[in-house]
């Protein structure tokens, strides 16, 4: 066994979180060696025929300006949802532009992670395309780790009641790659989720396939928003001045502007046990027509399975010769040992124990989590950014966590917020809404934009998405063209003239409580 300590940090993974990483601590002049099991990096963006990795007509449902590196923004000529091949081509530039590549050791799994007294030892191995080891184990030992293998982990494959005499197939959509590959033009299909890849999947068999109508099968309903929104992309309305509004009038506006545009959600059937806010809406274009079009169907929970068909709770049955479980993911940590996993990781409930979804406080800021964080609106890049940033921050030591007491104290607040917030899920056990948690993470060390410094831009600040380069305007590396960026990012109309209209009206309203009474 060979060992190597010429590094100051690890990352684990290269992904979207794992090259950001990669970034921010090679902006900050760390020596790091990132580790990739695989031959390339993006992670999930990454098409591949079999296995991880995104579907064949995959496209980001975020638009590209709030899904993208800070400082590197997606060329003009690209739309402004990206197709998954956009995306791999972008995240290779922004690799080559700042010299990613020459620091990943790509093929090479880590085995097991385990603490020392000062700092963290690494025991990986060399592994061809179907994971088969090559040689024998290193060892590095690094100061700081950063874990970035995401939240996409596991599939999470239900059991259901009868399985056993179900004649079909099932699988999970980590396996789906579209109707053809996977040869369910003449197929009836059952897809159970209601989220975005299954939304995606039960379009794609629809448009495809000949067997109609498909069943999306979902146990608590959803709200379903298309990519536009009177003309604009949907995430552009996501804005401070949304989140500073009271919570249940944040709501109220949000369920109107989706009412506004796709009409009631229990019209098509998609009957939402929850409130908009308190989910991540599902994102699709199309999925009304084909309900409209009676192309799909969508049904409750499935009760069980019996040889032909799929039984579901309101008593209705469907055939079926394939059931696509669109049913996500658990977080998985192998290589962490049981004493540290236990520190981070509720594995019952899919819950990581961590201050802000990044550190363990009874570890501290040697050993990061990045990317372990759903976002309720936009996309995880700038999330996993500002998370990397903070910790590269915290390895120079320019800025310190709290206590491990207020750390505990802070995540049991968060977590009653979060229960209060959001309707009871796995899948929203690591949910936050995303601007004021960003907002928070680069509050602590100068990357918050301060309206007061900032003047010329702070209208778009307060009613405008604004884009990740937002987060560059001020704090450590901040960019020269960030200004640039933020103002060529559009203010949705309604959002600009909503805001007046209320602001004028708290107004007249504050006035005539002043002229009256005081």
């Amino acid at each position: 066994m060979s060992s190597h300590s010429g590094y100051d940090v690890a990352v684990i993974g290269a992904g979207i979180s794992g090259i950001a990483t990669a970034k921010c601590l090679l902006d900050d002049k760390f020596k790091i060696i990132v580790f990739e099991q695989t031959d390339h990096i993006g992670g999930l963006w990454h098409f591949t025929e079999h296995g991880y990795g995104v579907m064949r007509f995959t496209h980001i449902n975020v638009s590209k300006h709030n899904y993208c590196f800070s400082d590197f923004p997606f060329p003009d000529d690209i739309p402004d949802y990206p197709h998954h091949s956009h995306m791999a081509e972008y995240i290779n530039s922004y690799a080559e532009h700042f010299g990613i590549r020459d620091h990943i050791s790509f093929k090479t799994k880590v085995a097991r992670i385990e603490q020392l007294p000062e700092g963290w030892k690494i025991k990986s191995v060399k592994v061809d395309d179907a994971g088969t080891h090559q040689g024998g184990y290193k060892e590095t030992f690094v100061k700081f780790v950063a874990i970035a293998t995401g939240h996409h982990a596991k599939p999470n494959i239900p059991h259901f009641d009868g399985q056993e005499r179900f004649s079909g197939q099932i699988l999970h959509s980590i396996d789906y790659k579209d109707a053809i590959s996977n040869e369910l033009m003449e197929k009836k299909v059952v897809v159970v989720g209601i989220g975005n890849s299954a939304v995606d999947v039960a379009v794609n068999v629809a448009e495809l396939g000949r067997k109609k109508p498909v069943c999306i099968s979902t146990r608590s309903g959803a709200w379903v928003v298309p990519n536009y929104v009177h003309g604009y992309p949907t995430d552009h309305y996501a804005c401070r001045f949304f989140f500073w509004l009271p919570w249940s009038l944040s709501n109220f506006v949000f369920q109107l502007i989706i009412q506004s545009v796709v009409g009631s959600p229990w019209r098509w059937n998609l009957n939402p046990k929850m409130k908009a806010r308190q989910t991540q809406p599902t994102v699709s274009p199309t999925l009304i027509h084909h309900i409209q079009r009676r192309n799909i169907e969508v049904k409750p929970n499935i009760a069980a399975l019996e040889r032909n068909d799929v039984v579901f709770t309101d008593g209705t049955k469907a055939a079926s010769d394939v059931i696509v479980c669109c049913t996500g993911y658990h977080i998985d940590l192998p290589f962490l040992d049981n004493k540290i996993k236990d520190q981070v990781l509720e594995e019952s409930s899919n819950r990581i124990k961590l201050f802000k979804n990044v550190f363990a406080p009874e570890i501290g800021a040697s050993l990061a989590f990045i990317g372990f964080t759903q976002p309720a609106s936009g996309g995880l890049l700038s999330v996993s950014e500002i998370q990397a940033r903070w910790f590269s921050e915290l390895c120079k030591g320019k800025t310190k966590l709290p206590s491990a007491e207020k750390m505990f104290h802070n995540m049991k607040q968060d977590q009653q917020r979060s229960e209060s917030t959001y309707y009871a899920s796995a899948r929203h056990t690591i949910q936050q809404d995303p601007i004021p948690y960003i907002d928070e993470i680069a509050s602590y060390f100068g990357a918050k934009p301060q309206l007061w410094r900032h003047p010329s831009l702070a209208w778009n600040l307060i009613v405008g998405s604004c884009g990740a380069a937002q987060w560059r305007l001020q704090g450590p590396h901040k960019w020269n063209k960030a200004k640039e960026v933020v103002r060529s990012v559009p203010i949705t109309p309604l959002m600009h003239y909503g805001t007046i209209t209320l602001l004028v009206l708290i107004t007249i309203i504050v006035t005539f409580i002043l002229l009256k009474f005081c």
